[in-house]
């Protein structure tokens, strides 16, 4: 796309696509370009301005989309580990510094959603960050005191935030519809300039996707449309059109390359040379380049690079410290960019004395034998009993873990009967009109919250085919 079909596209009018499209826009849309603090329904993701619009064209590489970025190997990897290993760990709840047992702790933990498991609510979660850099939660359900009692994981791309008057409360709209800042809850990976909308590693990083998603598709396109020759022959003399109106040079390669594959071929004078060329494999799928861009989508993500099957020159990796690779997973990864960003927004949620933590110690225990020592090692500081059942907690044999609790189902009062875009109609009150005290007034009577009516007002008895 050149510049004049970019300003093409930008001044073309604007038409209303569904709402199923959106997804699929937000993908194809380009992951490194910085979002502004509005988003266009009608693309699924907030789209550049004139002058950043021209910038990307005459760029000296592309921006890379979301959903190519996604078909990097080492990109999807990162983001798919990264998404379900949050969405695999359990939550637990602490009030006071003594944690809870499953019977008390609130169902907003257990279930945040009421149709859709745990595993899923924090999956999405973590997955929103990872590939857009934010994700939004919206308040569906609250109790008679207030607290909310249900969330929805709310898409990123159609969400819009504008400064407004009120830089503290920025003005939130869901698919056109104005949301109260308080039912809305914004978990960022880190803020963009604006401070409105969040950026991860996809939006911060746009050379180095655009080189990996770049080097993808050279590899895929050099066999199917590469015009790397396997054979040249060289002829003495000049080729033009034959009798026939076919070409020379085309009936020469056709009668080279009727005969049987793997046999010898014999030529005469008109043949001066016939040479072949080995493709270089390694070259061609530009390996050495793809390697590397394992280690930059490790780097960019925070995810050791054992777990992305890469490591540097020098490194070694021994049954004695593979354990160590998923605490340092955790610890340099998951705990700083997803799960404390997670923690502290459920905590926010509940009662002020108490504290959401996810359950991670599966992913830093050390091997059986070590954990035993240590056990052991406690005996002469805390007490053989107290050792007893610190050990009999850790290895879970006491009942309750978290790890082994139940996923319940959410109460009746906090399942959603409707999203708030579906509330968009307004209320329809019958227009009619009726006696009262001898005096002829409209009737005024509310048929439904929103519309349309069909049907009789039980006041004034009109009748309505649609309103």
């Amino acid at each position: 796309m050149n510049v004049w079909d970019s300003l093409r596209y930008l001044f073309a009018p604007q038409t209303d696509e569904p709402t199923s499209r959106l997804f699929e826009r937000s993908l194809l849309a380009p992951a490194s370009v910085p979002r502004k603090e509005t988003l266009s329904v009608r693309t699924g993701e907030d789209w550049p301005d004139l002058t950043e619009q021209i910038k990307n064209v005459l760029a000296p590489w592309r921006n890379a989309s979301i959903q190519q970025a996604l078909g990097v190997p080492a990109i999807f990897r990162a983001v798919s580990l990264i998404a379900n290993t949050v969405g695999q760990l359990a939550v637990e709840v602490w009030r006071d510094g003594v944690q809870l047992a499953d019977a008390d702790v609130p169902q907003l933990v257990k279930r945040p959603d009421p149709y859709k498991t745990p595993r899923d609510f924090y999956r999405d979660t973590a997955f929103n960050m990872a590939t857009r850099g934010e994700a939004w939660w919206w308040t569906a359900k609250r109790d008679a005191d207030g607290k909310a009692i249900s969330l929805v994981n709310v898409p990123p791309w159609e969400v819009v935030v504008e400064a407004g008057d009120n830089r503290l409360k920025p003005r939130i709209t869901w698919l056109g519809v104005e949301m109260p800042n308080l039912d809305m809850r914004q978990l960022t990976f880190l803020p963009d300039m604006n401070s409105l909308r969040g950026i991860g590693p996809l939006q911060a990083c746009g050379a180095a996707i655009s080189v990996s998603v770049e080097a993808q598709e050279w590899a895929a396109n050099f066999f199917s449309g590469g015009g790397y020759p396997s054979l040249v022959i060289k002829v003495a003399g000049a080729l033009g059109e034959g009798e026939d109106g076919v070409e020379e040079a085309d009936r020469l390669r056709a009668q080279f390359m009727e005969k049987d594959h793997n046999t010898p071929r014999i030529i005469d004078d008109a043949i001066e040379d016939v040479q072949e060329f080995n493709t270089n494999l390694q070259g061609a799928q530009m390996l050495d380049a793809r390697q590397h861009n394992n280690g930059d989508a490790a780097r960019m993500f925070g995810v050791p690079g054992v777990l992305m099957e890469y490591a540097t020159a020098g490194s070694s990796l021994t049954y004695q410290n593979i354990s160590e690779v998923f605490t340092l997973f955790v610890k340099t990864c998951l705990q700083p960019n997803y799960l404390e960003p997670i923690e502290q927004a459920m905590s926010d949620l509940l009662a002020r004395t108490m504290k959401a933590e996810f359950n991670v110690a599966g992913f830093q225990r050390a091997d059986p034998k070590t954990r035993w020592e240590t056990y052991n090692l406690a005996v002469p500081v805390i007490g053989q009993e107290e050792a007893a059942s610190w050990a009999r907690e850790a290895e879970g044999f006491t009942p309750g873990d978290a790890e082994f609790a139940p996923i319940p189902f959410s109460p009746p009062q906090a399942v959603p009967d409707r999203l708030p875009i579906a509330r968009t109609a307004e209320p329809v009150r019958c227009d009619g009109r009726r006696i009262m005290g001898g005096v002829l007034r409209p009737c005024g009577k509310l048929l439904a919250e929103a519309g349309p009516f069909i049907g009789m007002c039980p006041r004034c008895r009109k009748v309505f085919t649609a309103a």
